[in-house]
């Protein structure tokens, strides 16, 4: 039976684990800053679960664009490379693929009990799925799953412009283009985002700024000591469901809106009672269209896991058919 090495590296932490089949193993976790190399953090992870097993080839999702094999994270210092780390550990095969991608080609499998609902669970079956992840950025990916097999569209959206709501986050909004530039859907659906918006509300409020975490944001958000955390996170919620609708109709995404990431599932109740559904739903015209579609958070703790075992599946047909030939 086949092993693999298996990691979801994000621009915070690092995950590894070994699988036999389709059994994932523990998992351990490392800080990415902890590490200068991610050749360094394998070869830790290893001493601990390796017991010297042969490993059979090593998929790794990683929070950053793929090209060629290789991604510089977005967030982080690590550069990741295929050919390295195939040398590195005497590995016959190593696949690199954005993390969106392999938590996308996960959807089908994740069980609805890891998951919980917003709004109707009403998908078209068949039809498209997408994922929208804020984290330490923002990913978006789609899924389209056939009887040719899973096709994962990964892109690089969370860069793609935000736009306003109302007119109060179109101040917030101006703020932030005073202080960026430009304004990305990243600059305020991501942990940084969350403090993004608390500052901005601040100063459109002639408040003072506090230099706050975004845990301390959620933190003042929910036990009342800061009405200007809560106004950033009901902002956060709203403006989530405005993109994830805005997702939702550029990609006939009728099969299902996933939310990923860890920010969300932290507060997933006070989210299902914010803006977030009438944001989604919120298209004009195509009202009706978005009011059938469910969104799902995602509360697995490592979803990018199942779709790499996955993703394993479809490079291990792919294989046996070119042997076939």
């Amino acid at each position: 039976m086949s092993r693999y090495l298996l990691a979801d590296i994000g621009g915070t932490y690092a995950r590894f684990a070994l699988a036999t089949g389709h059994v994932v193993g523990p998992v351990w976790s490392v800080e990415v800053e902890a590490r200068p190399t991610i050749i360094e953090a394998m070869r830790d992870f290893l001493a601990v679960e390796h017991a010297g097993a042969k490993i059979d080839g090593a998929l790794l999702a990683v929070a950053g664009p793929v090209e060629g094999g290789r991604c510089r994270l977005t967030n982080a210092a690590w550069t990741i490379e295929e050919g390295a780390i195939a040398h590195a550990f005497k590995l016959s095969w190593v696949r690199v693929v954005n993390d969106l991608e392999a938590v996308a080609a996960g959807l089908p499998d994740l069980p609805t009990s890891q998951t919980r609902l917003v709004g109707p669970d009403t998908p078209l079956i068949g039809a498209p799925m997408a994922i929208i992840s804020p984290g330490t950025g923002l990913g978006i990916a789609c899924l389209l799953a056939g009887s040719r097999g899973r096709r994962v569209i990964t892109s690089e959206g969370g860069h793609a412009a935000i736009a306003a709501i109302d007119e109060k986050s179109d101040k917030v909004v101006g703020i932030l283009r005073r202080q960026f530039g430009r304004v990305s859907a990243e600059r305020v659906l991501s942990g940084v985002g969350l403090c993004n918006l608390y500052q901005a509300i601040a100063k459109l409020e002639a408040a003072r700024v506090a230099s706050l975490t975004p845990a301390q944001v959620t933190a003042g958000a929910f036990d009342g000591s800061c009405p200007m955390c809560r106004e950033a996170v009901d902002m956060f919620c709203a403006l989530l469901g405005a993109v994830a609708g805005d997702l939702a109709l550029m990609f006939g995404a009728r099969g299902g809106i996933f939310i990923g990431g860890g920010i969300v599932p932290r507060f997933v109740d006070y989210v299902t009672r914010s803006g977030f559904r009438r944001q989604f739903e919120n298209k004009g015209r195509l009202q009706s269209y978005l009011a059938r579609i469910p969104v799902r958070v995602i509360m697995h703790s490592n979803p990018a896991f199942t779709g790499l075992l996955s993703l394993a599946d479809i490079a291990l047909a792919h294989d046996r058919r070119l042997e076939a030939r």
